[in-house]
């Protein structure tokens, strides 16, 4: 496993030692796997900050993803985006949380496919599902007072599992200023789907159920 940290985390050999030996007392092993070649090694996928491998407990197999911070990152820390998580999950938003230490957050694997290519292939109804859930998620996100800050990429912070989204990545999250709800209406704009401007001005000035359900209702009636 070492060999694995040295060639895809960078960092030289002390970095990957450090990483290394929070796994060993996290109780995680690393594999290989995922549609990302690093220096000859798969994984799941590569940030400015971190490294996503596949990962299972020394004991049991459960399938969960680690995101290990790289040698080169510019945070010091990915302790802060597991709480964070930690939190969501509280709001019943985001992949369960496993555990997590300064270089390494687990949660669980996610199998599921980008936003922009599940679109395509979607049927109405489908797409209907879909964004109500998604829109949900924002709202409830909203309401605990977690901003995820990127949800207006959906296709990079959105998968889908089951036809159903599965908000991920929250190391840019921030607790406190929260604008979820227009993230996602913009992240659907992306898509295709028109904004409901008027409405999104109502909703920012009270964050309220009423004005996030009228937000839903122009989304749905696109659809």
């Amino acid at each position: 496993m070492l060999k694995i940290l040295l060639l895809t985390l960078g960092g030289g050999v002390q970095h990957a030692i450090r990483v290394y030996r929070q796994l060993a007392e996290l109780r995680l092993e690393v594999v290989e796997g995922g549609g990302l070649l690093i220096n000859g090694v798969s994984v799941v996928g590569k940030g400015t900050n971190s490294v996503v491998f596949r990962c299972r407990p020394a004991a049991g197999q459960m399938e969960l993803a680690c995101k290990l911070r790289r040698g080169d990152a510019t945070r010091d820390s990915l302790a802060a985006e597991g709480q964070l998580l930690h939190l969501a999950n509280a709001a019943g938003v985001g992949p369960r949380i496993y555990v997590y230490a300064r270089d390494v957050v687990a949660y669980r694997y996610v199998d599921g496919v980008h936003v922009d290519k599940w679109w395509k292939a979607a049927d109405a109804e489908k797409k209907r599902v879909f964004v109500k859930e998604l829109l949900d998620q924002a709202f409830r996100l909203d309401r605990v007072g977690i901003s995820h800050n990127e949800l207006a990429r959906l296709e990079r912070h959105v998968l889908v599992e089951r036809d159903l989204p599965v908000i991920i990545d929250f190391e840019s999250a921030t607790v406190g200023g929260v604008s979820n709800v227009t993230q996602v209406a913009n992240g659907l704009s992306r898509l295709g789907l028109k904004l409901p401007l008027g409405a999104l001005r109502g909703y920012r000035r009270c964050l309220c159920e009423d004005a996030f359900r009228e937000v839903l209702r122009f989304f749905l009636d696109q659809l």
